[in-house]
């Protein structure tokens, strides 16, 4: 029995050591680096696994085992970056081991489990040999995490026994977001009973929230300015504002620090979508800029803004394409030369936001906007200085992103500091301003529909609600513009002709375009037409007076026209310019061809003669009657107009039919029946010979 005295005295030696520690629940470290760690004292508390552990670079599957023998290993801590401790420039995989013993008598049917949190890059969890859990995928389909903010990981170990813990952690090649010293296990690892650690996890994850509860109330308010700004922008697409605010507000950068935080997005995916994202929000920023601080006006540098709006997403693209192709894990090499060639002009590009600043503040802007600009102005300083010394920092060493990221104030847990507390006044300036926008939008709206309300009802003026009696003859019409105000418009005028007392004038036009500024050309047409009529009763001549008083008043516009003037015995007289032929009884009358109005002065008009025999259907109308057009895209076209008139339909029946079918313009309609007996019949049939 002598010589097992010694064995019995280290023994005792080392549990003695191990009740000393059982009141702070934690493991002492062992003089060896290939000696066991002895947990005691497992029960409410977690125990840091902490101490030298048996590190060894590469891969082997069979180092999971426990009855490896890791004694030949180098000894390395947890808690420190590889890199830091002498693994330079290491990538791919490396293995971690450690030999855990628990103190005699644990609780029958304690389970344990691992508390596992910032690994660079992705690792497995092996316990005795078997794989129980880990953070993110290692190779060959990798998924890790960005800047070492993976989500903590919970790994199951089973019943409490001891045993051998073996981590194999995969490190993701080296990119232009790389930090001086990476790699490893950067937190030290705890264990304990499955009811401390998920204990230790969720007060983890309410710290976290505490201290970043002001990013998140931040991120939330912005997207849900940007979730109002698409809903509205849905409403009325017309409001392009709208879409840049909904884009500015998805992705800040709170967002995308928040996703990333939260491991919702693998490293892969935030390198190769967010990137884009944040030149999109880069884009919606600048135009939300232009439109809010008055520079729409500014041709060339809203032009230029859209050229570097174009190259910054081009240069995004690169980044993502080949993060999302996998390339890094390929050609490591090629893609941080690529990486960094693409990087560096994309910083440069953001600067543009000083720019558009600079350019307003020449302008009067007021306490609003001249914050916005500020905030503006000093958030891409920020973001530009941060960029410039935080990507590449494992070069440059540089440490101005730390004196950026420094707290300044604390509100609650939360520490504020420049970055956020500018990017906050900008999101706050943002939301008032669009607020101020949609308020001064809504009430130039009101005005604009009270301008249209006045313009209908000078155009109900202009266009006869009722017509005058034309003794033989019925005459009816129908007007039915595709918006408030329209473009067709006619006149039925009495005339006085030497020998042809009791004549009537009828006037039919279109002017081209539509809304407003066609209504006004309306307004003018209808004056010069009632002062001209009184000296010129013949419908060619009266059309080439109104073609000259109208020639480069019509802001690049024209308008077809045609001229009837109807004789109480049916002798009629017609000129056009350049308007759709009327049609008598279902046939089209065959016109000389004319310039519409207001193309050239120079112009003369040609008249026909021709006579309406009792019962005879004359139709005039505007070409909405011809352009109406069906969902499908079918036109109405003249086949079925024609088969229309034939019928011969009042002008209301022929316009409802038309808007029945798809009315995509304005549309005007009148017709003429010839009623009663005739007193000259041989000089109506001759005339209708003409």
């Amino acid at each position: 029995m002598l010589p097992h005295m010694p064995r019995v005295v280290a023994l005792a030696a080392l549990l003695s050591i191990a009740c000393l520690a059982a009141s702070a629940g934690a493991g002492q470290a062992p003089s060896r680096a290939d000696a066991p760690l002895i947990l005691t004292g497992l029960g409410r508390a977690t125990v840091p696994l902490d101490g030298p552990w048996q590190f060894h670079p590469g891969d082997d599957l069979g180092w999971a085992s426990p009855q490896f023998d890791d004694s030949g290993w180098a000894s390395i801590q947890a808690g420190e970056t590889w890199e830091e401790q002498g693994y330079r420039n290491l990538t791919g995989f490396a293995w971690y081991r450690r030999h855990i013993v628990l103190a005699s008598g644990p609780p029958t049917g304690l389970n344990l489990a691992l508390y596992l949190h910032s690994v660079d890059s992705a690792c497995e969890v092996y316990w005795n040999g078997r794989l129980v859990g880990g953070i993110g995928k290692v190779p060959p389909n990798p998924v890790w995490y960005f800047l070492h903010v993976e989500p903590p990981a919970v790994v199951p170990l089973g019943p409490a026994q001891s045993g051998v813990l073996a981590i194999r952690v995969w490190k993701a090649p080296i990119v232009f977001f790389s930090f001086p010293n990476e790699g490893g296990l950067l937190a030290i690892p705890k264990a304990g009973t499955s009811e401390a650690v998920a204990a230790l996890h969720a007060a983890d994850q309410y710290q976290w929230l505490r201290s970043d509860e002001f990013s998140i109330t931040v991120a939330r308010i912005s997207a849900i300015a940007g979730l109002l700004g698409l809903l509205f922008w849905l409403r009325n697409r017309r409001r392009t504002v709208l879409i840049w605010l909904a884009l500015a507000m998805f992705f800040p950068l709170e967002m995308s620090y928040l996703t990333a935080v939260q491991g919702a997005l693998s490293f892969r995916c935030q390198y190769g979508v967010v990137g884009m994202l944040i030149a999109i929000n880069d884009m919606a920023l600048w135009l939300l800029l232009i439109a809010f601080l008055g520079l729409s006006n500014h041709r060339r540098l809203v032009r230029w803004t859209w050229i570097v709006i174009t190259i910054l997403l081009a240069l995004e693209s690169v980044d993502g394409i080949l993060e999302l192709f996998n390339v890094p894990l390929h050609a490591a090499h090629l893609f941080l030369i690529v990486d960094i060639a693409s990087t560096i002009p994309t910083f440069l590009l953001e600067f543009w936001g000083v720019v558009l600043v600079v350019a307003a503040l020449r302008r009067r802007l007021d306490a609003a906007l001249r914050t916005l600009a500020i905030s503006v102005l000093l958030t891409d300083l920020v973001q530009a200085a941060d960029d410039v010394t935080g990507l590449g920092l494992r070069w440059t060493h540089w440490t101005i992103r730390d004196h950026i990221d420094a707290p300044l104030v604390m509100l609650g847990g939360s520490a504020l500091n420049f970055r956020t507390i500018v990017s906050t006044c900008m999101l706050l300036s943002i939301i008032y301003l669009a607020w101020r926008y949609s308020v001064e939008h809504t009430e130039r709206q009101i005005e604009l529909e009270q301008e249209f309300r006045n313009a209908r009802e000078l155009q109900q003026f202009l266009i006869p609600a009722s017509l005058p009696e034309t003794p033989g003859f019925a005459i009816t019409s129908a007007y039915r513009p595709a918006r408030e105000v329209g473009g067709d418009f006619f006149q039925i005028l009495p005339v006085d002709i030497p020998g042809r007392a009791g004549s009537t004038l009828i006037v039919l036009g279109d002017v081209s375009g539509k809304g407003l500024k066609a209504a006004m050309a309306v307004s003018f047409i209808v004056g010069a037409l009632r002062a001209l009529v009184e000296e010129y009763s013949a419908p060619a001549e009266l059309l080439t007076q109104l073609n000259r008083r109208l020639t480069g008043r019509l802001q690049g516009g024209f308008a077809t026209c045609a001229a009837l003037r109807i004789a109480p015995d049916g002798r009629c007289t017609l000129a056009s310019a350049g308007h759709p032929a009327p049609l008598l009884n279902g046939r089209e009358l065959d016109l000389p061809g004319a310039f519409p109005l207001g193309i050239t002065s120079g112009v003369h008009y040609d008249e026909i003669e021709f006579a309406l025999a009792p019962g005879d259907h004359l139709a005039l109308y505007t070409d909405g009657l011809l352009e109406a057009r069906s969902p499908s895209g079918e036109l109405y076209g003249f086949e079925r107009v024609g088969v229309l008139f034939a019928a011969g339909p009042s002008a209301a029946d022929a316009a409802d039919a038309a808007v029945n079918f798809g009315q995509d313009d304005d549309i005007t309609v009148l017709t003429v029946k010839r009623v009663g007996t005739v007193s000259q019949t041989p000089l109506l049939a001759a005339a209708g010979a003409c």
